[in-house]
């Protein structure tokens, strides 16, 4: 466990690097709340590493794969990521709301339980219902959309 734990670890300490790196692009004022969280989080990703690290040392027969999880679980996992992608194209060519409704309604199609016709149309109006409330909300609350093909 300890050796997943570290590398794990690693990865966010990674992240929270790339992020910092990231925050010089921004103006001072801009870049100060990142720059916290970033530094917070690379020294608790540090002395995780160092703590996990004692650990691995003290017990090496105990350790399990880095890979924590099933095939299954993999799988689902990599749709949400090809989805999340899909996404973040989707909202400087197609627009925020078309998206996020386009990729809710993935999500609700591709992890039904049930996949019969009646729950599809289900999934697909309640998606329409919230992408419309979204829209007269964010419209009541004088929050614009950026301008792309579709809005």
């Amino acid at each position: 466990m300890q050796k997943r734990n570290c590398f794990t670890s690693l990865l966010c300490a990674a992240l929270f690097l790339f992020i910092l790196v990231q925050c010089n692009a921004l103006a001072e004022s801009a870049a100060l709340w990142p720059r916290l969280v970033c530094c917070v989080g690379l020294g608790l990703a540090g002395l995780e590493i160092l703590v996990e690290g004692i650990q691995w040392a003290r017990h090496p027969g105990e350790q399990q794969g880095l890979w924590a999880l099933t095939p299954e679980q993999t799988k689902r996992s990599a749709i949400l990521l090809g989805l999340l992608l899909l996404w973040i194209a989707g909202l400087t060519t197609i627009g925020f709301l078309v998206s996020s409704v386009a990729a809710l309604c993935a999500i609700a199609l591709v992890f039904e339980p049930v996949k019969n016709k009646q729950n599809m149309v289900r999934d697909i109006v309640v998606c329409v219902i919230f992408g419309v409330a979204f829209y007269f909300l964010f419209k009541f609350l004088g929050i614009h959309f950026p301008r792309t093909l579709l809005m």
